[in-house]
């Protein structure tokens, strides 16, 4: 055997037995807007479902990881792969207006255990008022690290670093020299929802990546067929009445303002064809009359099966986050061919750099990145 074969497989070999550790158990949320990589995290307790872990690495200091009350606390962020660090900040979350830790220790993971690397303090400082003096704590604290290699570290909070019982964190940010990681796209983030009210669907196949049969394809977006009733919260039918809404501010780059609909052979002709030749091009498309928006941020909106488009939208023309501009219909479904008013409902894409949200995504990642998205605090993901 010569050298260069027995080195490939002594190094074949050497990778193929590097242990991986286990993320049974952890939770995790999707790093970046169309990427696979996720980022566990395990606490040691949650106050309640709507202080998760995750509410201490979504990007947002308004929402906090709080703990139950009694003994030492931690939260734990595993990226699974090597990262460089060079500095870690920690915003401390509130309880009743005080804030609930005076320090933390640092832990990393080396041969499966967990060893202290620096204690840090929230600095403090004595405050007198009528009634005496107290300290007061900055809520935020940074461990400069000078630049390490880890894949996971735990923040641990000991009982007596726990101010009235509760250990809350309300954000962990993750330094590489200047660049802060980013948890989620911001970019995304509290976008407007398009249609008052609307509910996500119930069923997986409103979601994108769910198979099209009619068309050959899948699915790029999120069917909207519902929304709630103010007073006693029960699901409405969407119609050609329903306003459709701009879910961000941007530039008009489409609108169907001249749209005219198929026959029904044209539009059985052309479902067919796509049943059996890839979409290379499509110059009428099944999402029928359309708007589409460019926020100027590497994010485009698409709203398909419009009924009509509002008079005050015009291709280069600006929107506003909230405004409407459209109503609801089933322009480019056999409903629409036929004469007939089933199947009304909206079809909404967001785009990312050039690639529809959802890509390479399961359907829970899809279900949780889109409930952050519409800033749906709780971010209970769906069963």
């Amino acid at each position: 055997m010569t050298p260069i074969i027995t080195s490939a497989l002594s190094l074949m070999l050497i990778f193929t037995q590097v242990p991986q550790r286990s993320v049974a158990g952890k939770d995790y949320i999707i790093c970046g807007n169309n990427t696979q990589q996720k980022i566990y995290y395990t606490t040691s307790s949650n106050y309640s479902k709507s202080h998760k872990g995750e509410k201490a690495i979504d990007d947002d200091t308004a929402t906090s990881w709080m703990s139950l009350q009694g003994g030492d606390q931690w939260i734990e962020i595993d990226f699974v792969v090597k990262r460089v660090i060079t500095d870690i900040k920690v915003v401390a979350g509130y309880r009743d207006n005080y804030q609930t830790i005076k320090y933390f220790i640092l832990q990393f993971m080396y041969d499966g255990k967990w060893f202290d690397f620096a204690q840090i303090d929230f600095s403090r400082k004595e405050k007198r008022g009528l009634f005496g003096t107290h300290s007061v704590y900055n809520p935020v604290a940074v461990a400069n690290l000078g630049g390490i290699d880890a894949s996971t570290f735990r923040i641990y909070i000991p009982q007596d670093a726990i101010v009235n019982g509760y250990a809350a964190i309300a954000e962990i940010e993750v330094y590489a020299g200047s660049g802060k990681l980013q948890y989620f796209d911001k970019r995304l983030y509290n976008l407007c929802f398009p249609i008052k009210n609307g509910l996500f669907p119930e069923n997986d196949a409103g979601y994108p990546n769910s198979p099209r049969g009619y068309r050959g394809g899948i699915h790029y977006g999120l069917d909207i067929l519902y929304y709630y009733n103010e007073d006693n919260y029960q699901p409405i039918l969407l119609d050609e009445t329903t306003p459709v809404l701009a879910c961000a501010d941007g530039v008009v780059i489409r609108a169907d303002c001249d749209y005219k609909p198929p026959a029904e052979d044209e539009w059985k002709k052309l479902s067919l064809y796509y049943q059996g030749n890839p979409a290379t091009f499509v110059q009428r498309s099944f999402g029928g009359r359309q708007i589409w928006i460019d926020h100027q941020n590497g994010v485009l909106s698409t709203y398909n099966h419009l009924s009509k488009i509002d008079n005050k939208v015009n291709v280069g023309g600006r929107v506003k986050k909230g405004q409407r501009i459209g109503w609801v219909g089933n322009s480019g479904l056999l409903g629409e061919a036929q004469g007939k008013k089933w199947g009304q409902h909206l079809h909404f894409e967001l785009w990312v750099d050039g690639v529809y949200l959802g890509y390479n995504m399961n359907i829970n990642e899809i279900k949780r990145y889109l409930r952050w998205i519409f800033a749906i605090r709780d971010m209970e993901e769906e069963q």
